[in-house]
């Protein structure tokens, strides 16, 4: 009855050893995912002034836009060291490219990555 008894506590050990490695290879595999795209998102903006700036400019200047639709004008803006990253859906190329416009209008904006996405 003790051989059993120590037998099922191993097999019990072994396998919730199995399963904790199993859990940490799968957080790593997801880890890697999220930083293999490295596009900067809203909560990658850089906390100097100058950037916090031209992000707030950009973003203004496309609120204050009434022909863009709703979407464009709240699409995701990083700003760092001159360039202006653009995430986020719009509703064709032709708002798309209008957006990057704006963007560029913007004083401190010397390069903007457009990485918005036309909807239709």
């Amino acid at each position: 009855m003790k051989l059993s008894g120590l037998i099922v506590s191993l097999f019990l050990i072994l396998a919730v050893a199995a399963c904790s490695k199993s859990d940490n290879s799968q957080s790593s595999s997801s880890s890697t995912n999220q930083t293999a795209s490295n596009a900067p998102t809203a909560s990658d903006q850089p906390t100097n002034e100058a950037d916090t700036k031209v992000a707030q400019d950009v973003r203004q200047a496309l609120t204050s836009d009434s022909s863009l639709s709703t979407a464009a004008q709240n699409v995701t803006v990083v700003a760092s060291n001159g360039t202006v990253t653009l995430r986020g859906s719009v509703k064709d190329s032709s708002e798309k490219q209008k957006v990057a416009d704006e963007a560029t209008q913007v004083a401190g904006v010397s390069n903007v990555d457009n990485q918005l996405t036309a909807t239709q």
